[in-house]
């Protein structure tokens, strides 16, 4: 088999363009890799998840996010159209069938092409869960809120007043304290002087098109509500990670799970849950051959 690094846009007709790139081998086990978000994007960091001797990898940038076009652009943009994009995107490469890796928000998305698309996928390996219930939402919410305040906002509203102020300062202190309550929500720690230097103008776009999921409550309707799989999901989570452990919950209801618990929070990069997660992906190849 040989190594097959490659890029390359694939343009969508309600105006936006994925951003993808092909890592690995060619004829090995198609995998797409789901990022976290909404806004976020993937990077070559993502690609420690894998072995890829034992892997065709498909990083790609969700609408609006990382390389994809127009960056942080909100209209034409909810999970339905997502899940339509990775549907697109096999499609493009060819795959009969694809396995999911979803990290956080991406592991909702796996769990969501999977539910629409059932025979297209072989099998599902999630991490740092994220089920945007309407308790997980109202739970997440609840905590974000309670961080904002400590921050010097007196409400979620406030905030998205000022995330959309014409100064700029206004805008860049707003989207400091997202970043800062979502990390502190989801028990994770950032440097004081990173995240200033982190938050510029593609930052910004970024968190504006993470807030118009969080305000469309991340376009979770009734029918996901009755959202069942019959593929088994290998999941990886921490048990510091309390939004993770309630969409586990939530989970355990209507999809077969085999799920490996650690000591650690909703960092998926936390050595521990990266190793666990190769371990998955590599056991389960192996299990197929």
């Amino acid at each position: 088999m040989r190594p097959i690094p490659r890029q390359g846009y694939l343009p969508r007709a309600d105006g936006h363009s994925l951003y993808w790139e092909r890592h690995g081998c060619d004829g090995a086990e198609p995998v797409f890799f789901l990022h976290g978000g909404p806004g976020g994007c993937s990077s070559g960091h993502h690609l420690d998840f894998f072995d890829s001797a034992r892997f065709d990898i498909i990083l790609f940038d969700q609408r609006g996010g990382g390389r994809s076009t127009p960056h942080g652009e909100c209209r034409d943009n909810n999970t339905a159209l997502v899940i339509e994009d990775i549907e697109a995107l096999r499609q493009y490469f060819g795959f009969t069938q694809i396995a999911l890796l979803g990290i956080s928000w991406g592991s909702w998305l796996a769990l969501q092409y999977a539910w629409h698309h059932p025979s297209r996928v072989s099998r599902l390996v999630l991490a740092s869960l994220f089920v945007p219930s309407p308790e997980n939402r109202a739970a997440y919410h609840r905590a974000l809120t309670r961080h904002l305040k400590t921050l010097g906002f007196t409400s979620f509203r406030h905030l998205c007043s000022d995330i959309e102020h014409p100064n700029l300062h206004h805008q860049r202190l707003a989207a400091m304290a997202w970043v800062k309550a979502g990390l502190r929500a989801n028990r994770q720690y950032f440097d004081a002087q990173a995240l200033e230097a982190f938050i510029d103008d593609v930052a910004l776009r970024a968190i504006r098109l993470e807030l118009h999921y969080h305000r469309a409550g991340y376009f979770f309707t009734e029918q996901d509500k009755a959202l069942s799989l019959t593929h088994v999901c290998q999941v990886i989570q921490g048990v510091n990670d309390a939004i993770g452990l309630a969409s586990l919950r939530w989970l355990r209801r209507r999809v077969p799970l085999q799920c490996r618990l650690f000591k650690a929070g909703h960092d998926a990069f936390n050595p521990t849950l990266l190793n666990a997660v190769r371990q998955s992906l590599a056991c389960t190849t192996d299990a197929q051959r």
